[in-house]
Protein backbone atom coordinates (compact mmCIF):
# COMPACT_ATOMS: atom_id res chain seq x y z
CA UNK A 1 0.00 0.00 0.00
CA UNK A 2 0.93 3.79 -0.83
CA UNK A 3 0.40 6.76 1.36
CA UNK A 4 1.73 9.86 1.48
CA UNK A 5 4.31 10.46 3.81
CA UNK A 6 2.24 12.80 6.62
CA UNK A 7 4.74 13.18 8.90
CA UNK A 8 7.43 14.99 6.50
CA UNK A 9 4.34 17.41 5.53
CA UNK A 10 2.97 18.54 8.87
CA UNK A 11 7.17 19.65 9.88
CA UNK A 12 8.04 21.22 7.01
CA UNK A 13 5.10 22.52 4.52
CA UNK A 14 3.80 25.42 6.41
CA UNK A 15 7.35 27.40 6.79
CA UNK A 16 8.89 26.36 3.36
CA UNK A 17 5.77 26.69 1.11
CA UNK A 18 4.11 30.09 2.52
CA UNK A 19 6.86 31.82 1.38
CA UNK A 20 6.96 29.62 -2.22
CA UNK A 21 4.26 31.49 -3.76
CA UNK A 22 1.14 29.54 -5.50
CA UNK A 23 3.06 28.73 -8.43
CA UNK A 24 6.03 27.39 -6.87
CA UNK A 25 4.13 25.54 -4.59
CA UNK A 26 2.11 23.36 -7.38
CA UNK A 27 5.36 22.01 -8.86
CA UNK A 28 5.98 20.38 -5.66
CA UNK A 29 5.89 17.26 -4.73
CA UNK A 30 4.57 14.61 -2.25
CA UNK A 31 6.99 11.92 -0.40
CA UNK A 32 5.25 8.83 -0.98
CA UNK A 33 6.49 5.77 1.55
CA UNK A 34 5.59 2.02 1.24
CA UNK A 35 7.22 -1.35 2.79
CA UNK A 36 9.32 -3.68 1.85
CA UNK A 37 9.29 -7.24 2.86
CA UNK A 38 10.36 -6.90 6.83
CA UNK A 39 8.67 -4.13 7.16
CA UNK A 40 11.38 -1.81 6.31
CA UNK A 41 9.61 1.62 5.00
CA UNK A 42 10.81 3.15 1.65
CA UNK A 43 9.72 6.51 0.78
CA UNK A 44 9.92 7.59 -2.78
CA UNK A 45 10.12 11.27 -4.52
CA UNK A 46 9.40 12.38 -8.01
CA UNK A 47 10.68 15.39 -7.47
CA UNK A 48 11.41 18.31 -4.78
CA UNK A 49 9.01 18.66 -1.55
CA UNK A 50 10.28 21.77 -0.06
CA UNK A 51 12.51 23.64 -1.94
CA UNK A 52 11.93 23.80 -5.67
CA UNK A 53 14.54 24.81 -8.21
CA UNK A 54 13.92 28.29 -9.10
CA UNK A 55 13.12 29.30 -5.47
CA UNK A 56 15.37 26.98 -3.56
CA UNK A 57 17.34 26.30 -0.79
CA UNK A 58 21.40 27.95 -1.12
CA UNK A 59 24.64 27.87 0.47
CA UNK A 60 25.67 31.02 0.58
CA UNK A 61 29.38 32.19 1.25
CA UNK A 62 29.15 34.22 4.64
CA UNK A 63 33.26 34.33 5.61
CA UNK A 64 36.73 32.30 4.69
CA UNK A 65 40.22 33.10 6.40
CA UNK A 66 43.48 31.53 6.12
CA UNK A 67 45.59 33.40 8.71
CA UNK A 68 48.26 35.92 8.22
CA UNK A 69 51.13 34.97 6.18
CA UNK A 70 54.13 34.17 8.60
CA UNK A 71 52.25 34.34 11.63
CA UNK A 72 50.78 31.07 13.49
CA UNK A 73 47.14 31.39 12.57
CA UNK A 74 48.47 31.22 9.01
CA UNK A 75 47.09 27.30 7.60
CA UNK A 76 50.07 25.16 5.98
CA UNK A 77 49.05 21.97 5.03
CA UNK A 78 45.12 21.38 6.28
CA UNK A 79 44.60 17.59 6.78
CA UNK A 80 40.93 17.33 9.00
CA UNK A 81 38.62 19.82 9.86
CA UNK A 82 35.19 19.65 12.68
CA UNK A 83 33.09 22.35 14.08
CA UNK A 84 31.74 22.78 17.33
CA UNK A 85 28.32 23.95 18.40
CA UNK A 86 29.86 27.33 18.99
CA UNK A 87 30.83 28.12 15.72
CA UNK A 88 34.73 27.10 16.36
CA UNK A 89 36.40 25.74 13.53
CA UNK A 90 38.94 23.04 14.26
CA UNK A 91 41.74 22.62 11.55
CA UNK A 92 44.49 19.90 11.80
CA UNK A 93 47.55 20.52 10.62
CA UNK A 94 50.59 18.79 9.13
CA UNK A 95 54.58 19.08 9.34
CA UNK A 96 54.23 20.17 12.37
CA UNK A 97 51.43 18.53 13.29
CA UNK A 98 48.54 20.40 15.72
CA UNK A 99 44.99 21.18 16.01
CA UNK A 100 44.43 25.29 15.58
CA UNK A 101 41.14 26.53 16.84
CA UNK A 102 39.70 29.72 15.11
CA UNK A 103 36.79 31.55 16.06
CA UNK A 104 33.72 31.59 13.61
CA UNK A 105 35.39 35.35 12.60
CA UNK A 106 38.76 33.47 11.75
CA UNK A 107 40.86 34.67 14.71
CA UNK A 108 43.55 32.28 16.19
CA UNK A 109 41.88 30.99 19.64
CA UNK A 110 44.61 28.28 20.88
CA UNK A 111 46.63 25.05 19.43
CA UNK A 112 46.21 22.02 20.89
CA UNK A 113 48.30 19.33 20.39
CA UNK A 114 51.97 18.70 19.16
CA UNK A 115 54.21 16.57 16.87
CA UNK A 116 55.49 13.26 18.21
CA UNK A 117 54.07 9.96 20.09
CA UNK A 118 53.84 11.15 23.47
CA UNK A 119 50.95 12.04 26.02
CA UNK A 120 48.69 14.61 23.84
CA UNK A 121 50.51 14.27 20.74
CA UNK A 122 50.22 13.01 17.43
CA UNK A 123 51.96 12.21 13.48
CA UNK A 124 48.54 12.84 11.64
CA UNK A 125 45.06 13.35 12.49
CA UNK A 126 41.45 12.83 12.03
CA UNK A 127 39.23 14.89 14.29
CA UNK A 128 35.85 15.00 15.52
CA UNK A 129 34.58 17.57 18.13
CA UNK A 130 31.26 17.90 20.52
CA UNK A 131 29.94 19.05 23.50
CA UNK A 132 32.97 19.85 25.53
CA UNK A 133 35.80 17.14 23.98
CA UNK A 134 37.64 17.31 21.15
CA UNK A 135 38.98 13.43 19.69
CA UNK A 136 41.90 12.81 17.11
CA UNK A 137 42.85 9.52 15.60
CA UNK A 138 46.21 9.43 14.88
CA UNK A 139 46.17 6.16 12.28
CA UNK A 140 49.72 6.22 11.98
CA UNK A 141 50.38 5.28 15.93
CA UNK A 142 47.29 3.54 16.12
CA UNK A 143 45.93 5.85 18.86
CA UNK A 144 42.84 8.22 19.78
CA UNK A 145 43.38 10.92 21.96
CA UNK A 146 40.58 13.38 24.06
CA UNK A 147 40.58 16.64 24.89
CA UNK A 148 38.49 19.25 26.33
CA UNK A 149 37.65 22.08 24.10
CA UNK A 150 40.02 24.38 26.51
CA UNK A 151 43.07 22.91 25.23
CA UNK A 152 43.76 20.68 28.57
CA UNK A 153 44.75 16.76 27.64
CA UNK A 154 42.69 14.23 28.91
CA UNK A 155 43.79 10.39 28.06
CA UNK A 156 44.48 8.60 25.19
CA UNK A 157 44.55 4.64 24.31
CA UNK A 158 45.52 2.12 21.45
CA UNK A 159 42.89 2.18 18.88
CA UNK A 160 43.23 0.71 15.23
CA UNK A 161 46.27 1.75 12.54
CA UNK A 162 46.47 2.01 8.94
CA UNK A 163 42.53 3.02 8.09
CA UNK A 164 42.88 6.69 7.06
CA UNK A 165 39.23 7.50 7.23
CA UNK A 166 37.25 10.20 8.92
CA UNK A 167 35.47 9.10 12.31
CA UNK A 168 32.69 11.15 14.46
CA UNK A 169 31.48 11.43 17.77
CA UNK A 170 27.12 10.85 18.38
CA UNK A 171 25.10 12.42 21.00
CA UNK A 172 25.18 9.69 22.93
CA UNK A 173 29.20 10.50 22.89
CA UNK A 174 30.45 7.33 21.24
CA UNK A 175 33.21 7.99 19.19
CA UNK A 176 32.76 5.94 15.71
CA UNK A 177 36.94 4.86 14.84
CA UNK A 178 37.37 3.13 11.29
CA UNK A 179 39.02 -0.32 11.83
CA UNK A 180 41.25 -2.74 9.91
CA UNK A 181 39.89 -6.23 9.43
CA UNK A 182 40.87 -9.31 7.67
CA UNK A 183 38.57 -12.42 6.79
CA UNK A 184 39.71 -15.95 6.33
CA UNK A 185 40.26 -17.63 3.05
CA UNK A 186 36.52 -17.96 1.11
CA UNK A 187 34.67 -16.08 3.99
CA UNK A 188 32.75 -13.35 2.57
CA UNK A 189 33.53 -9.77 4.22
CA UNK A 190 31.13 -8.44 6.20
CA UNK A 191 32.03 -4.56 4.92
CA UNK A 192 33.76 -1.74 6.67
CA UNK A 193 34.12 -1.63 10.90
CA UNK A 194 33.74 1.23 13.04
CA UNK A 195 34.55 0.02 16.33
CA UNK A 196 32.74 2.33 18.80
CA UNK A 197 34.71 3.80 21.74
CA UNK A 198 33.61 5.34 25.00
CA UNK A 199 35.12 8.88 26.07
CA UNK A 200 36.78 6.91 28.78
CA UNK A 201 38.25 4.54 25.97
CA UNK A 202 36.26 1.75 26.93
CA UNK A 203 35.64 -0.53 23.29
CA UNK A 204 31.75 -1.02 23.46
CA UNK A 205 31.03 -2.71 19.93
CA UNK A 206 31.21 -2.70 16.53
CA UNK A 207 29.26 -1.02 13.54
CA UNK A 208 29.93 -2.54 10.00
CA UNK A 209 28.44 -0.74 6.49
CA UNK A 210 27.83 -3.52 4.69
CA UNK A 211 30.06 -3.72 1.36
CA UNK A 212 28.37 -4.61 -2.34
CA UNK A 213 30.29 -7.18 -4.77
CA UNK A 214 33.74 -5.13 -5.31
CA UNK A 215 33.68 -2.15 -7.87
CA UNK A 216 35.88 -2.22 -10.85
CA UNK A 217 39.70 -1.01 -10.46
CA UNK A 218 42.47 0.07 -12.20
CA UNK A 219 45.17 -1.90 -10.74
CA UNK A 220 49.00 -2.05 -11.76
CA UNK A 221 51.45 -5.21 -11.14
CA UNK A 222 54.74 -5.42 -10.96
CA UNK A 223 56.72 -8.76 -10.62
CA UNK A 224 59.58 -9.63 -7.77
CA UNK A 225 60.93 -12.48 -9.27
CA UNK A 226 58.56 -14.94 -10.83
CA UNK A 227 55.90 -13.19 -8.68
CA UNK A 228 53.12 -11.12 -9.59
CA UNK A 229 52.90 -8.04 -6.80
CA UNK A 230 50.14 -5.73 -7.14
CA UNK A 231 51.77 -2.51 -6.57
CA UNK A 232 48.42 -0.42 -6.39
CA UNK A 233 44.92 0.40 -7.01
CA UNK A 234 42.57 2.99 -7.88
CA UNK A 235 38.83 2.88 -8.63
CA UNK A 236 38.21 3.80 -12.11
CA UNK A 237 36.56 7.51 -13.01
CA UNK A 238 32.96 7.27 -12.65
CA UNK A 239 32.06 3.72 -11.92
CA UNK A 240 29.54 3.33 -9.39
CA UNK A 241 30.78 2.24 -6.07
CA UNK A 242 29.66 1.97 -2.21
CA UNK A 243 29.26 5.62 -0.40
CA UNK A 244 28.43 5.73 3.58
CA UNK A 245 28.34 8.73 6.11
CA UNK A 246 28.22 8.44 9.74
CA UNK A 247 24.96 10.19 11.14
CA UNK A 248 25.19 12.34 14.64
CA UNK A 249 22.19 10.22 15.99
CA UNK A 250 24.15 6.98 15.78
CA UNK A 251 24.72 4.33 12.99
CA UNK A 252 24.86 5.16 9.27
CA UNK A 253 23.65 5.83 6.12
CA UNK A 254 24.94 4.16 2.89
CA UNK A 255 24.17 3.28 -0.89
CA UNK A 256 25.35 1.70 -3.95
CA UNK A 257 25.49 4.64 -6.40
CA UNK A 258 24.50 2.85 -9.24
CA UNK A 259 20.64 3.17 -7.99
CA UNK A 260 19.50 7.07 -6.26
CA UNK A 261 18.38 4.52 -2.99
CA UNK A 262 20.03 5.40 0.19
CA UNK A 263 19.64 2.82 3.31
CA UNK A 264 19.36 4.55 7.08
CA UNK A 265 20.81 1.77 9.61
CA UNK A 266 21.03 1.74 12.94
CA UNK A 267 23.77 -0.76 13.68
CA UNK A 268 24.75 -1.13 9.61
CA UNK A 269 23.10 -4.67 10.00
CA UNK A 270 19.25 -3.78 10.03
CA UNK A 271 17.28 -1.19 7.88
CA UNK A 272 15.72 1.57 9.68
CA UNK A 273 14.38 2.95 6.33
CA UNK A 274 15.36 2.88 2.42
CA UNK A 275 14.59 6.18 0.37
CA UNK A 276 15.67 8.03 -2.71
CA UNK A 277 14.50 10.01 -5.95
CA UNK A 278 13.65 9.34 -9.52
CA UNK A 279 16.34 10.10 -11.26
CA UNK A 280 18.00 9.28 -14.77
CA UNK A 281 21.63 8.60 -15.39
CA UNK A 282 23.54 11.75 -16.90
CA UNK A 283 26.06 10.85 -19.72
CA UNK A 284 29.48 11.17 -19.35
CA UNK A 285 31.01 12.89 -22.23
CA UNK A 286 33.93 11.35 -24.46
CA UNK A 287 36.13 14.68 -23.74
CA UNK A 288 35.30 14.05 -19.80
CA UNK A 289 36.71 10.28 -19.84
CA UNK A 290 39.41 11.89 -21.41
CA UNK A 291 39.92 14.49 -18.76
CA UNK A 292 39.52 11.66 -16.27
CA UNK A 293 42.25 9.56 -17.49
CA UNK A 294 44.56 11.77 -18.43
CA UNK A 295 44.30 13.26 -14.51
CA UNK A 296 45.04 9.36 -13.38
CA UNK A 297 48.00 8.59 -15.48
CA UNK A 298 49.37 12.30 -14.78
CA UNK A 299 50.42 11.30 -11.14
CA UNK A 300 50.58 7.53 -11.61
CA UNK A 301 53.38 7.68 -14.27
CA UNK A 302 55.93 9.02 -11.79
CA UNK A 303 56.11 6.01 -9.79
CA UNK A 304 55.00 3.61 -12.49
CA UNK A 305 56.26 4.72 -15.92
CA UNK A 306 53.65 6.00 -18.20
CA UNK A 307 53.80 2.80 -20.33
CA UNK A 308 52.66 0.59 -17.49
CA UNK A 309 50.35 2.93 -16.27
CA UNK A 310 48.47 3.48 -19.88
CA UNK A 311 48.48 -0.60 -20.34
CA UNK A 312 46.26 -0.48 -16.62
CA UNK A 313 44.11 2.15 -17.34
CA UNK A 314 41.68 2.16 -20.03
CA UNK A 315 39.43 4.99 -21.53
CA UNK A 316 37.05 2.12 -22.82
CA UNK A 317 36.89 0.82 -18.92
CA UNK A 318 35.36 4.47 -17.89
CA UNK A 319 31.07 4.47 -17.91
CA UNK A 320 29.22 6.49 -20.36
CA UNK A 321 27.19 8.06 -17.78
CA UNK A 322 27.61 9.08 -14.59
CA UNK A 323 26.38 7.51 -10.87
CA UNK A 324 23.70 8.83 -8.80
CA UNK A 325 25.54 11.03 -6.50
CA UNK A 326 29.33 11.35 -5.81
CA UNK A 327 29.41 10.64 -1.77
CA UNK A 328 26.72 11.18 1.68
CA UNK A 329 27.10 13.46 4.20
CA UNK A 330 24.56 13.86 7.09
CA UNK A 331 24.42 17.26 8.98
CA UNK A 332 23.41 18.03 12.82
CA UNK A 333 19.70 18.41 11.83
CA UNK A 334 20.23 14.74 10.32
CA UNK A 335 19.63 16.09 6.98
CA UNK A 336 21.14 13.40 4.60
CA UNK A 337 23.38 14.97 1.50
CA UNK A 338 24.04 13.49 -1.68
CA UNK A 339 26.53 15.48 -3.75
CA UNK A 340 25.67 15.55 -7.32
CA UNK A 341 27.96 15.08 -10.19
CA UNK A 342 28.45 18.34 -12.18
CA UNK A 343 27.23 17.96 -15.19
CA UNK A 344 27.64 21.71 -17.39
CA UNK A 345 28.82 23.97 -14.79
CA UNK A 346 31.77 22.73 -12.80
CA UNK A 347 32.52 26.17 -10.77
CA UNK A 348 29.50 25.24 -8.68
CA UNK A 349 28.50 22.17 -6.81
CA UNK A 350 25.09 20.94 -5.90
CA UNK A 351 23.38 18.70 -3.91
CA UNK A 352 20.18 16.81 -3.16
CA UNK A 353 19.10 16.80 0.30
CA UNK A 354 16.64 14.73 2.30
CA UNK A 355 15.66 15.30 6.05
CA UNK A 356 15.36 12.55 8.47
CA UNK A 357 12.01 10.92 7.03
CA UNK A 358 13.47 10.04 3.77
CA UNK A 359 11.56 13.21 1.95
CA UNK A 360 13.44 14.55 -0.69
CA UNK A 361 13.53 18.44 0.16
CA UNK A 362 15.12 19.50 -2.78
CA UNK A 363 18.68 20.53 -4.31
CA UNK A 364 20.90 23.16 -3.05
CA UNK A 365 23.72 24.65 -4.84
CA UNK A 366 26.81 26.79 -3.82
CA UNK A 367 28.53 28.92 -5.89
CA UNK A 368 31.93 27.41 -5.60
CA UNK A 369 33.65 24.20 -6.24
CA UNK A 370 34.31 21.59 -3.87
CA UNK A 371 36.01 18.13 -4.84
CA UNK A 372 34.20 14.54 -3.52
CA UNK A 373 33.23 15.33 0.39
CA UNK A 374 36.29 14.35 1.95
CA UNK A 375 37.45 14.76 6.24
CA UNK A 376 38.40 18.11 4.95
CA UNK A 377 34.65 19.02 4.95
CA UNK A 378 32.04 19.86 8.52
CA UNK A 379 28.51 19.75 8.88
CA UNK A 380 26.78 21.82 11.44
CA UNK A 381 23.04 22.21 11.84
CA UNK A 382 22.44 24.49 8.69
CA UNK A 383 26.08 25.68 7.95
CA UNK A 384 29.08 23.63 5.89
CA UNK A 385 33.10 24.74 6.78
CA UNK A 386 35.01 23.21 4.43
CA UNK A 387 39.06 23.87 3.06
CA UNK A 388 39.92 25.34 -0.30
CA UNK A 389 42.69 26.94 -1.93
CA UNK A 390 42.86 30.28 -3.03
CA UNK A 391 43.62 32.06 -6.20
CA UNK A 392 47.64 32.10 -5.22
CA UNK A 393 47.30 27.81 -3.56
CA UNK A 394 46.91 28.77 -0.33
CA UNK A 395 44.26 26.71 2.05
CA UNK A 396 41.96 28.57 3.29
CA UNK A 397 38.66 27.52 5.64
CA UNK A 398 35.33 28.66 3.85
CA UNK A 399 32.05 28.90 5.47
CA UNK A 400 28.90 28.57 3.94
CA UNK A 401 25.38 29.08 5.51
CA UNK A 402 22.25 27.01 4.47
CA UNK A 403 19.74 29.98 2.91
CA UNK A 404 16.00 28.61 2.95
CA UNK A 405 13.38 30.63 0.89
CA UNK A 406 11.60 33.27 2.13
CA UNK A 407 13.99 33.14 5.46
CA UNK A 408 17.25 35.50 5.91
Amino acid sequence: MRRPLRRASSLLFPVLLSSCGGAAASNLAHAVIDTLPGGIPRVSNSGPTAWPDSAGAKLVEEARFSGDEGTPSELGDPSGIAVDEGGRVYVVERKPATIKVFSPDGKLIRTVGREGEGPGEFRVGFIAVRGGFVVLQDPQVARTSVWDTAGTFLRSWHSTCCYWNYIQIDRENRIYVPSMTSTKPGEKSRGTAYVRWSLEGVALDTVWIPRRAEEKVWAISLKQGAKAMVSMSTSVPFMPGQVSALHPDGGVVYAWTGAYSIVRSATGSDSVRVFGRTWTPDPASDERKRDQLESQVKWAKEAYGEATVRAAFKISDIPSTLPAFENLRVDEAGRVWAQRYAVTDTTRTTFDVFDSTGAYLGPVTAAISMNALSRQTAWAKDRLITVMEDQDGRPMVVRLKLSLPGKH
